[in-house]
């Protein structure tokens, strides 16, 4: 089970864990639930979010002055939660949808809750769920899809072998994984990169190998990435470069924001490149100096220019000199 499965199934038990036990010491549903004080209050956070509306009454709500000076939690307005949930025949074919895809990326044991599931909803919506609903992932290898949810069941860091989109390249990598998910038709594995020091995104048709390890996977201290909007939204203000992307810089195009404007015959292809700031997109060429090659923004050119001929002086010896 990923940490999110594990999060919601200990959000569930919390409700009326704190309904019979008003007024407990933070520390103590910690010990109960198995986790640090620190993950109870972020649940907590997060259950002052979940209800029947928008509005005081119809979600769960904590005293925030008695949690924070105290540690003690008194729940509020969670009454509801033992009433029978209904739904709309919209909402149970929006969740139908849901549970289909879901089970396009799940295996072994998955299997069996999802279809449970989905034969209960299917039969409580009737004939509206009846029309196909086909949902197509890129190929991967079960094998490897297996040993990462057992991974991320069992809370294991994984040993595995990642190839560029050019399959040119092999890394291998310890990740301590956290969670699977679909964007556009791919699957993804979130983790903790020990190489790269960061959260990490891996597809999961690129992954070569895995395996498993008996090392326990660290619950790193970090926020997951918002991905309700995708990958990257792209406003009126993001910061853009007019570039040249030669072969070797092709890739690029599988990993971030970018708007493919032309395809010369030599193979180059330019194009306007999103990045969150000026600063990541200069870091992001110098990356790839000799690949990347920035037309415009002027300033941005300078940039890159100045700062790759200041660490070629750096090296001792003759070396080739950057030209613009």
């Amino acid at each position: 089970m990923s940490r999110s499965q594990q999060q919601v199934v200990r959000m569930l038990a919390l409700v009326p864990y704190l309904q019979g036990n008003d007024g407990v010491p933070v520390n103590e549903v910690a010990e109960e639930f198995g986790v640090t004080p620190k993950v109870i209050r972020d649940d907590l956070r997060l259950l002052m979010y979940t209800g029947t509306g928008e509005y005081a009454g119809e979600l769960i709500d904590f005293d925030l002055t008695a949690l924070e000076e105290d540690g003690i939690v008194h729940i509020r307005d969670a009454e509801f939660m033992t009433r029978p949930l209904r739904i709309s025949a919209r909402e149970g074919i929006a969740l139908i949808v849901a549970l289909r895809t879901l089970r396009a990326s799940a295996s072994g044991s998955e299997l069996t809750v999802i279809d449970g599931a989905l034969a209960k909803l299917e039969s409580a919506v009737g004939e509206t769920a009846s029309a196909a609903v086909d949902v197509v992932l890129d190929e991967v290898d079960p094998a490897i899809h297996t040993t990462i949810v057992h991974a991320l069941t069992a809370g294991k860091r994984l040993e595995m072998t990642y190839a560029t989109a050019s399959r040119d390249e092999k890394t291998d990598r310890d990740v301590d994984p956290r969670r699977l998910f679909t964007e556009q038709g791919k699957l993804y594995l979130e983790a903790w990169c020990l190489k790269a020091e960061d959260l990490r995104f891996f597809r999961l048709d690129r992954i070569i190998a895995a395996r498993a390890t008996a090392i326990d996977a660290e619950d790193h201290d970090v926020r997951a990435r918002d991905l309700s909007d995708g990958f990257f939204t792209v406003g009126e203000e993001t910061p853009y470069a007019l570039v040249d992307l030669h072969p070797r810089a092709h890739w690029l195009t599988e990993y971030y924001q970018v708007d493919l404007l032309e395809q010369s015959d030599d193979g180059t292809w330019r194009a306007k490149l999103y990045g969150a700031d000026w600063s990541w997109l200069r870091r992001l060429v110098l990356r790839n100096a000799g690949s990347v090659t920035v037309i415009e923004p002027a300033d941005l050119r300078a940039q890159v220019v100045a700062d790759a001929r200041l660490a070629l002086s750096a090296y001792d010896g003759d070396v080739t000199p950057y030209k613009e």
